[in-house]
């Protein structure tokens, strides 16, 4: 499994308005081939929104990149007035996994 980190450097005062759009999105994400989930996550500061996805493997991933899919979704415009700065993507492969044990 992976995780890709999608930093996104928020204006000030837009945290709240930039994790709206995720929440209220419909995109197909959740039903593509590979993906597992995803969190978005705010700051405390709330000048970075950092959105997690988990796939299957880097494939999957690269498979969603690359579709239709995600042209519809990405293709929204507007995020970018809501940024001060290019978003900052991190590929990372789980090394180590913890759950917590079931009581």
């Amino acid at each position: 499994m992976i995780a890709i980190t999608n930093s996104l450097p928020v204006k000030d005062g837009v945290a709240d308005q930039v994790v709206e759009r995720f929440a209220e999105s419909r995109g197909s994400v959740q039903d593509f081939p590979g993906f597992v989930s995803m969190e978005v996550l705010r700051s405390e500061a709330a000048s970075e929104v950092l959105v997690v996805t988990w796939w299957r493997d880097r494939e999957a991933f690269e498979a969603w990149v690359h579709s239709e899919a995600f042209k519809e979704a990405h293709g929204r415009g507007g995020a970018g007035e809501l940024l001060t700065g290019h978003p900052k993507m991190t590929f990372y492969e789980v090394a180590v996994e913890r759950r917590a044990e079931a009581s």
